[in-house]
């Protein structure tokens, strides 16, 4: 998907419009949510773990318009904290873990703490003024479970995004964590609606494969929990009204995640549409046609190689059945 759009009218439309995209907690690099159009996409990262953000100082821009990584952390009210880092760096959390739900999903790995960090943070606010941002467009979240407090503190800066994927939790896996029905309703009061939940993890109680595999294990099969998951949140056209800009840039973001028709219907409002038919001399379908097609291209043939990989899970796991 890397800039599939840069050769079409919408990578010009891209270029006239720039997006920044904020990853708080960008352990392991940014994600390609953005890749359609990272031409034309300002990306900055923070990273509050020092082994973590060595690791970071070494990627390279592309496919990015620009890339920054800063050496911090973000939180409700900024300051030194301690951060929690388990065995599994992945859960690392300014909130502290609960073991007794490690223990009960047998994820011990996940809650067990391996060492404590100082770490400097800084609130939403602050960052985005120490980056030098006059705007952000996206968020990524992904703080394990401090991420509805980071949304609360900064509520002029919630006002102005256009698109955020936050982790959620439906257990909470650390003490005091907020659920995923209170990040929802914080959201949605402030005009923003539910598009996707991605990639949700599910959990047994006892240890063994997940839906649809069997193991070999006492019982050889089980559902899993949900646990956790992203949602994926864009602003809903009526929040964003006359503002051309801002309706071209959200265009831009649901485009990039694939959802042409919504881009179609904001692109279609009178203001917008009139820009578009005076700075680029065409109607929003013209603009969104061709970018639709390639994105479908590509996303049938990662779809399929993906289904041919995933037989293999099943042939490794065919044995399990016959026991």
């Amino acid at each position: 998907m890397k800039n599939i759009f840069q050769p079409l009218r919408t990578g010009a439309l891209a270029r006239n419009h720039p997006l920044t995209y904020i990853d708080i907690g960008s352990r392991g690099g940014f994600q390609p949510d953005l890749h359609p159009l990272a031409f034309a996409v300002d990306a900055i990262g923070f990273e509050p773990d020092p082994r973590a953000f060595e690791n970071l100082r070494t990627l390279t821009e592309e496919p990015w318009k620009s890339i920054k990584h800063l050496p911090y952390g973000i939180s409700d009210s900024g300051g030194e904290r301690i951060l929690y880092i388990p065995e599994d760096p992945a859960g690392a959390s300014l909130l502290q873990h609960d073991p007794a739900l490690g223990r009960r999903f047998n994820m011990e790995h996940l809650f067990k703490i391996d060492r404590t960090e100082t770490v400097e943070t800084r609130t939403l606010k602050e960052a985005v003024a120490d980056a030098g941002l006059e705007h952000v467009d996206y968020l990524k979240l992904d703080i394990e479970g401090a991420e509805l407090s980071v949304l609360e503190a900064s509520r002029e800066i919630v006002r102005n995004l256009l698109a955020v994927k936050t982790e959620v939790a439906f257990v909470p896996p650390r003490i005091d964590q907020p659920l995923a029905s209170d990040v929802e309703a914080f959201m949605r009061a402030r005009g923003f609606e539910l598009m996707a939940v991605i990639e949700p993890a599910h959990w047994r109680q006892v240890g063994g494969p997940v839906d649809p595999f069997v193991g070999a294990g006492n019982p050889p099969y089980a559902k899993g929990q949900i646990i956790h998951a992203d949602y994926l949140f864009m602003r809903t056209a009526a929040s964003v009204g006359d503002d051309v800009q801002k309706a071209i840039r959200l265009a831009l973001l649901l485009m990039a995640f694939g959802y042409f028709d919504h881009a179609l219907t904001i692109l279609e409002s009178p203001g917008t549409s009139a820009h578009l038919l005076e700075h680029y001399d065409c109607a929003p379908v013209d603009m969104v046609t061709p970018a639709s097609s390639a994105y479908g291209r590509r996303r049938f043939l990662s779809a399929f190689r993906q289904q041919l990989r995933g037989v293999a899970p099943f042939i490794r796991h065919f044995k399990n059945i016959l026991r």
